[in-house]
């Protein structure tokens, strides 16, 4: 494994074509301040300049993240409300930067979800492609709570997720859905013993690595468009891009080995 990029709470790592995005301040149950919003984003955007093949995003300790720093916005506010205002504009800014760079990557994005999953840590985890929850994982999103509406992507992903009614339960009276309601609602894909939340991420990881990229980031992009498009518009990606799929070595490799009743071998780089 590469040596890692240590930068404000954040760890960027690349192991062969899996890249490791972990959340480091398990102190603070992975708290979000403005130095690990900017680590985030710039990790994000190190991912965006070279793709690996799959990203697993993840944290160190016991919990995927609680959410912003209250106590840092009460610092904040204790200097002035204007004051407070200005550091959450560029905290906001940098997170939304990396949210949109998750969902762009031409990769398939993993969120690894343990322990307490809330207010932006929530935002986080759903802007995966792919969220997989230790069964201890406890989701909350926790902003009427402080008296703030969602960030993140979370009003966005929530009801595309969990259907507009739940979200809205969700959203203004903070239930704590359990694992095991997340994946019965849609919240999560799967749910597993937390002891094994990091093999199975890395395992699920190595799978996908050693699938089909471009194929992979056609697939990713059509689903993500397909969710603000009508079906006219979506039946004609669709065509665009398996022509375009059509004319790749990994196309060709998938139908050779189908024929050949063997498993295939792909490697066209993602792009």
């Amino acid at each position: 494994m590469s040596e890692p990029v240590e930068a404000c709470g954040v760890r960027l790592e690349r192991d062969g074509g899996i890249a490791f995005v972990t959340l480091d301040r398990p102190a603070t149950r992975n708290s979000l301040d403005l130095p690990m919003g900017i680590g985030l984003r710039d990790a994000v955007r190190a991912l965006m300049a070279d793709p690996p093949r799959a990203v697993v995003l993840r944290s160190s300790g016991a919990h995927f993240m609680v959410g912003g720093d209250v106590r840092r916005f009460q610092v904040l506010l204790d200097e002035s409300q204007a004051r407070c205002a200005q550091e959450v504009d560029e905290l906001i800014g940098a997170v939304h930067d990396a949210v949109i760079g998750l969902t762009r990557l031409p990769c398939p994005v993993i969120g690894l979800a343990g322990g307490s999953v809330a207010g932006f840590g929530m935002s986080l985890a759903m802007a995966c492609d792919m969220l997989i929850a230790g069964d201890d994982a406890r989701f909350v999103l926790a902003y009427s709570a402080i008296g703030t509406t969602p960030d993140g992507g979370a009003s966005w992903h929530l009801s595309r997720r969990v259907g507009l009614q739940r979200a809205m339960a969700i959203a203004l009276l903070n239930p704590q859905v359990d694992a095991a309601r997340a994946k019965e609602i849609g919240l999560v894909a799967d749910v597993v013993p937390s002891a094994e939340l990091a093999a199975q991420g890395v395992a699920l990881a190595k799978r996908l690595a050693d699938g089909p990229a471009m194929a992979q980031a056609g697939i990713k992009r059509l689903l993500r468009e397909g969710l603000d498009t009508d079906l006219a518009t979506a039946l004609e990606a669709e065509r665009k891009s398996f022509i375009e799929m059509s004319a790749t070595a990994d196309f060709a490799e998938g139908v050779r080995a189908f024929c050949e009743r063997r498993p295939a071998r792909f490697g066209t780089p993602p792009g």
